[in-house]
């Protein structure tokens, strides 16, 4: 207890004795802004610690019940202009271009509202219009942001970004996180603009690159040595190891891999990448023959904790060699904490070894065989001390149903709870197939009333619709 802190009395509750910098903090755990709005009319204390959570970051909801009904749009502008105190608490908005076509009449209180948020930090519009709709609503806010200390700007459209738009969009400056997500229109790679972001952007989303020639796609991001966070959707392949070089301080890229490209680019990257996301799809089962080698070559230096593989064939399933799991161990042996390949097949051999030769692994998640027998599962784990998730999906024509008559069943929980309370291992939550069995320690009464400890294991299974 903090020295000259008072023990509750008879008629005060304990929370009003909490420290007032620590609600905040344990508040920060609510997900649910219903949770949120209880807190804040519980007491004073609370009601001064959850209001400036509720009002960080408001979101407009557009709900169309059905094509004859006209949309029902909720704004917050309306609570801000009614209680202007509460601006102030506000670091992120997002808007939505569906307000504007609905309800034109709430455009001129939601700028008002805006512009109240002196110390917004982020703003998010997106408009999912196919028809394209006007930019003025989006120009308008613009101009607003441009009087407010901006630091994160995202744009989800669907129709693209005007050159009028664009020009404005590289008057701003000092942003530390751009995301550009267009289907249509012109490919926006912040060219003619990185130069301007390149002394402060760390965070960058361009989800359109498709087209755009690798060298002007290396020369815009090589004005951006600040980047650690770094997605690229419909980059060319070739280019990626090349971008890498001038961005030494990323750490986490999410890119695609379109197969096997010519390149005379020898130079190791620079870049020391901590995540990596691949995403891939080929034709045939052999296309990814190239794509082992690819993402060795991202990642060089011993630095790599999480690395997630979305591959998809149309031929079934690839197959992640065993020469790459001991490739990659070679180098991330001791930093490798998390590995997903949820569409590519393993072994549980292959699983095995990589239990083995990633010592710290404690999040294993890919497709297998499936097995009537479940020690070969129990088998695979014997060595992974630090893991504590295991997620198997089972790679088997058979309908959800019938594999879980034969796998669904005492013999199988009573393997997953030796898997869980081996000793020495961390293993809490194991999925196998359509099945996730959870354990934790309990505290269960007995007949006496005296209280035990217990290791409960609880599953849930979830069958495919179309069973």
């Amino acid at each position: 207890m903090r020295f000259g802190m008072a023990l509750p009395g008879p008629n005060v509750a304990a929370v009003d004795c909490l420290p007032l910098d620590v609600l905040p903090l344990i508040l920060e755990h609510l997900t649910d802004r219903r949770d949120l709005h209880t807190c804040a009319q519980l007491s004073k204390a609370f009601h001064n610690a959850a209001t400036p959570l509720l009002y960080r970051t408001l979101d407009v909801r557009v709900t169309t019940y059905n094509k004859m009904q006209r949309p029902i749009v909720v704004h917050p502008s309306a609570t801000i202009l009614q209680k202007p105190e509460y601006a102030k608490y506000v670091r992120h908005v997002r808007e939505n271009g569906a307000v504007g076509f609905h309800r034109p009449d709430l455009m001129d209180d939601c700028r008002k509202a805006l512009k109240m948020c002196v110390n917004l930090e982020g703003f998010t519009w997106s408009d999912d219009s196919a028809e394209g709709t006007d930019e003025g609503d989006f120009v308008r806010y613009l101009d607003i942001l441009q009087t407010l200390p901006l630091r994160e700007l995202v744009i989800r459209t669907f129709y693209g970004l005007s050159d009028s738009v664009w020009a404005k969009l590289q008057d701003f400056s000092g942003l530390t996180k751009v995301s550009i997500w267009c289907m249509e229109g012109k490919p926006r790679i912040l060219q003619g603009w990185s130069e301007k972001l390149g002394a402060s952007l760390t965070h960058l989303e361009l989800g359109r690159c498709s087209g755009v020639p690798a060298s002007i796609l290396i020369s815009v991001l090589s004005h951006l040595p600040r980047l650690r966070a770094l997605r690229l959707k419909g980059a060319p392949s070739a280019a990626i190891l090349e971008i890498l070089t001038f961005l030494p301080q990323l750490e986490t890229l999410d890119t695609e891999y379109f197969g096997a490209a010519l390149t005379r680019y020898d130079d190791v990257p620079a870049a020391n990448l901590r995540h990596l996301t691949v995403r891939t799809s080929s034709v045939h089962i052999q296309g990814f023959q190239q794509l082992w080698p690819w993402i060795r070559r991202l990642t060089p230096r011993t630095s790599l904790e999480t690395f997630t593989l979305n591959a998809f064939s149309t031929q079934g399933e690839a197959l992640v060699p065993r020469s790459f799991i001991l490739d990659m161990a070679a180098t991330h042996r001791d930093t490798l904490k998390r590995f997903t390949a949820d569409s590519t097949q393993m072994t549980l051999k292959d699983i095995e070894c990589m239990c083995t030769v990633f010592p710290n692994l404690e999040s294993l998640s890919c497709t297998t065989m499936w097995s009537p027998e479940s020690a070969p599962y129990e088998e695979a784990v014997q060595k992974a001390n630090k893991l504590r998730e295991l997620r198997l999906n089972l790679h088997d024509w058979s309908p959800t149903h019938v594999r879980l008559e034969g796998f669904h069943n005492a013999n199988v929980e009573v393997a997953v709870r030796n898997m869980m309370l081996r000793e020495g291992a961390a293993l809490r939550v194991v999925g196998i197939g359509s099945i996730v069995y959870r354990g934790q320690w309990v505290y269960k009464k007995t007949e006496d009333g005296s209280e035990k400890v217990e290791f409960e294991i609880t599953s849930n299974v979830i069958k495919d619709v179309w069973d």
